[in-house]
C-alpha cells in the first residue's frame, strides 16, 4: 500500500460520483449526487446549473463538503474520503471541460448541457482518509491551508 495522500489522490481520481452537501439558512443541510473531476492537488471540480439549491447555497455561503467512497460489498474494503473547506463558481476553462469529458467518455452527446452549466469548486481545508483496508476504522485526517488565489 502506498503512503495514504496518494491512495486518497487515486480514490479521487477513480471514483466517479460525489456526495456534495450544504448547509441551508434554516439550519438544514441538503445533499447532491454529483460527477466531479480532481484539479490541482485536491480540489475537485463539478459542472452544475446555477438554478440548483446546492449552486444558490454555495454563492450565499462559499462552503460546501464532500464525501466519496468506492463502492465495496465487504467492510474490510471501505475506503473512502471526507473534504470540506471552500466552494465557489470558478472560470470554465477547456482544459478543465475536456478533462470532464474524457473521465466520464462524453463526446458531444451533452455540449450543450455543458455549454450551459456553470463549474463549481470544492478547495479542501480539511480532509479524512477513511480506509479499512488498513484496519477496521482505520483513518487519518489533514488540515489543508487557503490557497493564495483561492
Amino acid at each position: 500500500m502506498s503512503s495514504p495522500l496518494v491512495d486518497l489522490a487515486r480514490l479521487l481520481d477513480r471514483e466517479w460520483t460525489m456526495v456534495l452537501a450544504v448547509s441551508l439558512p434554516d439550519g438544514g443541510t441538503h445533499s447532491a449526487p454529483l460527477y466531479f473531476v480532481r484539479g490541482e492537488g485536491f480540489s475537485l471540480y463539478w459542472l452544475s446549473s446555477g438554478d440548483s439549491l446546492h449552486s444558490r447555497e454555495i454563492e450565499r455561503t462559499g462552503l460546501a463538503s464532500a464525501a466519496v467512497f468506492h463502492r465495496s460489498a465487504k467492510w474490510t474494503e471501505l475506503r473512502g474520503v471526507q473534504l470540506r473547506g471552500a466552494a465557489s463558481r470558478v472560470r470554465k476553462s477547456r482544459e478543465l471541460i475536456e478533462k470532464y469529458k474524457a473521465k466520464f467518455r462524453l463526446g458531444g452527446e451533452l455540449d450543450l448541457g455543458i455549454s450551459r452549466g456553470r463549474v463549481y469548486r470544492l478547495e479542501p481545508r480539511w480532509m479524512r482518509l477513511i480506509d479499512n483496508r488498513r484496519g477496521f476504522g482505520w483513518n487519518q485526517e489533514w488540515e489543508l491551508p487557503a490557497r493564495e488565489n483561492s
